[in-house]
This record gives structure tokens, sequence and C-alpha cells, in this order.
């Protein structure tokens, strides 16, 4: 009879373990999904002030967190002005204890900061690349607007 017991208390917990590494393995899909869901909506929102020219404005309101994980959001910016490696959105959380990032092309163009207190919107530099890093996690709306071919991004 211990046998028996022992034998589906096997089984049961061979069944768990696999039912645990599925849905880890589910959840941080949708993490990527989520993720990549926002980067090509912001991509899409510059692309759009860039398009639309000089005068445009947007006010666009970002999620809070990818399901339940805190993001940031950053774009990249060349300190080179005849550098093309600008206009990338970077999307990036924590998921299973370790970092993750999704990245979406955008237009090349010269990005602008607006600068506040609260640490919404802040400008961060990586060697020869500078980040315009947005807080997502303040629940913040975000402004994005085109002055004189300069795309600005900033608190709304």
């Amino acid at each position: 009879m211990l046998s028996y017991a022992a034998f589906f208390f096997l089984v049961f917990v061979s069944a768990v373990a696999v039912f645990l590494s599925v849905q880890g393995q589910e959840l941080a899909r949708a993490q990527n999904a989520y993720a990549q869901e926002i980067a090509y909506g912001l991509a899409d929102s510059v692309h759009t002030a860039f398009v639309a020219g000089p005068g445009f404005s947007q006010t666009l309101s970002l999620p809070r967190d990818i399901l339940g994980r805190p993001y940031s959001v950053s774009i990249s910016r060349s300190l080179d002005a005849s550098s093309a490696a600008t206009g990338f959105v970077y999307v990036e959380w924590q998921s299973g204890g370790k970092s993750a990032v999704f990245s979406a092309a955008t237009v090349t163009s010269d990005y602008q900061p607006v600068l506040d207190g609260h640490g919404f919107v802040r400008l961060e530099q990586d060697g020869k690349m500078e980040f315009i890093v947005i807080d997502a996690t303040q629940n913040r709306p975000l402004n994005i607007s085109n002055r004189a071919g300069a795309i600005f991004l900033g608190e709304g």
C-alpha cells in the first residue's frame, strides 16, 4: 500500500513541476508580448510626431507596469550629431530574477528631454550614447511634441 502511495505522490509532484514550468514560460511570453506592444506603440507615436511636422503634440498614457513588474522606457540619442544610432525605444523590466529588454526602431531624429523635478523624464549617458529615460511606474502622462523638427519628450 505504501509503495502505491509513494508512486502516486511521485506522479503528482512531477505533474506539478511540469505545470509550474509551463506557467513560468507562459508568464515570460506574456510579459514580452506586453513590452513589445508598449515599445511599438511609443515608436509609432514618435514616428507620427516626426511625420506630422512642427507644431504636433500628443499626450500618451503609459501602463504603470508589465503584468505586475515595474519597467522603464528609454529612447536612444547619439552624442555625435552625424550618427544614425538614434531612434530606438527600449522597454526594460525584471523577469524571473533577471533583466529583460525589448527594443523597437523608430525614426532617426533629434530627441530632446523635457526634464522635470519628479524624475519622470531624465537623461542618462552610456559611452557615446545618451538615453531619455521615462519612469513609467510614476503613472504620469507623456507628451510627445515636434518643435522645429526636434522631438521633445516630457510630462504631459
